[in-house]
């Protein structure tokens, strides 16, 4: 069994030529505690008997009882000592009664001896894990493992674990991955759990743009920075740089805004260059940066010459279709227009059988034949106005040359 136990006082005790030494125990309940004793007596005299006694102070007495020779104590205590020097006790699975004052008694053939009493304390099993709470990242740290009763056991009997799974050795120097919870266990007692918390200074230091994509004049933004800290971020500084090209390490960066978030209103192509944000805690900062390049051009802009663009084709294929429509109503020759002229009493009727309804011929324009090129309003207004002189052949001309309409008839 393993001894466990300090010495909290030495007494030595004579008397004349008696002499008996032991020491005050401190033990853990439930555990073995170790009374070593020796004592000396008158040359001449012979020991019969070693007796230990437990009691305590009373009021005016002292109360005890024999100890090591009752049957309460049978197969717990252990007298180790003899009668020629050696008075040595040892109390297995110690009890929260066995906490008391103690003294022996010699007995010799002709004389006999008491001596003043020890005391035992009995404390509740346990171990303390001592460690630190908080350290920076890089700090050197070293666990140790303390006893109630004994201090501090050695360093090679302690078993350290973090978060359950086991530590290969009690004084390291701390990283990230060394926070958590500590416990040391030492002849089957386990400690209490401490904490270990790792500070760091800002790092993973990360600007979002949102929204992403290309940015316009007119248009809002917003830049986040976050960053890994311990302890938290508690600062956020936002730089401003003009340029495209990263800022060069000497320039002065000029401040514009603080907070994790920067909104930026209502753009303006002035407010292209490098955003640079700044994490701050109480170890330190760390930097990043994002590149805003702002075009010219609005949303309403590009929509403007959208519209515009949509209102000159819709134009130029309605008059494509007007002028070739035209062009194909007018009559072939004047020779035509005569006889159309002569063949009615009146002059205006046309005949049904050989000349189509007017109707049908707006009905029989099929948009699909019009062409892909585009033709600039110029071209179509000339057009129309040769036809409008009267010009047959040059009217033919620009049906052909303007589109390739196809009648029904």
């Amino acid at each position: 069994m393993t001894i466990l136990g300090i010495m909290l006082i030495i007494q030595g005790v004579w008397s004349s030529d008696w002499a008996v030494e032991y020491q005050s125990q401190c033990a853990l309940r439930g555990t073995s505690v170790t009374i070593p004793c020796s004592y000396s007596h008158p040359p001449g005299h012979r020991v019969t008997s070693v007796n230990w006694y437990i009691g305590g102070p009373r009021p005016g007495s002292w109360v005890s009882n024999l100890f090591f020779n009752s049957s309460s104590m049978k197969g717990r205590v252990q007298y180790l000592g003899d009668t020629s020097g050696s008075c040595t006790l040892k109390i297995n699975r110690l009890l929260d009664s066995d906490q008391a004052g103690y003294f022996v008694s010699l007995k010799t053939d002709d004389d006999g001896f008491t001596s003043p009493y020890i005391t035992l304390t009995v404390q509740d099993p346990g171990i303390t894990a001592v460690v630190p709470t908080v350290v920076k990242e890089r700090d050197m740290v070293s666990l140790t493992c303390k006893s109630k009763c004994i201090g501090y056991p050695p360093a090679n009997m302690v078993v350290w674990s973090r978060d359950g799974k086991a530590v290969a050795s009690p004084t390291f120097r701390a990283g990230l991955d060394d926070a958590g919870s500590y416990q040391c266990a030492w002849e089957r007692l386990q400690s209490n759990t401490v904490t270990l918390d790792v500070q760091f200074l800002p790092r993973n230091t990360t600007v979002w743009v949102e929204p992403q994509g290309e940015l316009l004049k007119g248009n809002s933004v917003n830049l986040t920075c976050s960053s890994a800290a311990n302890p938290p971020v508690h600062n956020y500084t936002w730089w401003w740089y003009s340029g495209t090209a990263p800022p060069p390490a000497s320039y002065m960066l000029v401040p514009i805004g603080t907070g994790q978030v920067l909104h930026l209103a209502s753009l303006v192509t002035s407010q292209t260059g490098y955003y640079l944000c700044q994490a701050t805690n109480t170890l330190g900062e760390s930097n990043s940066s994002a590149l805003l390049q702002i075009e010219g051009t609005t949303l309403a802009d590009r929509a403007s010459v959208f519209i515009r663009s949509g209102v000159v084709v819709t134009v130029l294929v309605a008059l494509t279709v007007l002028v070739c429509f035209c062009s194909r109503k007018q009559p072939k020759t004047k020779e035509n227009q005569h006889s159309m002229a002569t063949s009615s009493p009146i002059g205006r009727s046309l005949n049904s059988s050989t000349n189509p309804d007017p109707d049908s011929m707006y009905a029989n324009v099929h948009m699909s034949s019009l062409p892909n090129r585009s033709l600039t309003p110029p071209q179509v207004l000339n057009d129309v106005h040769t036809h409008d002189s009267g010009q047959t052949n040059r009217s033919r001309g620009c049906s052909r040359t303007l589109c390739d309409l196809q009648l029904s008839g």
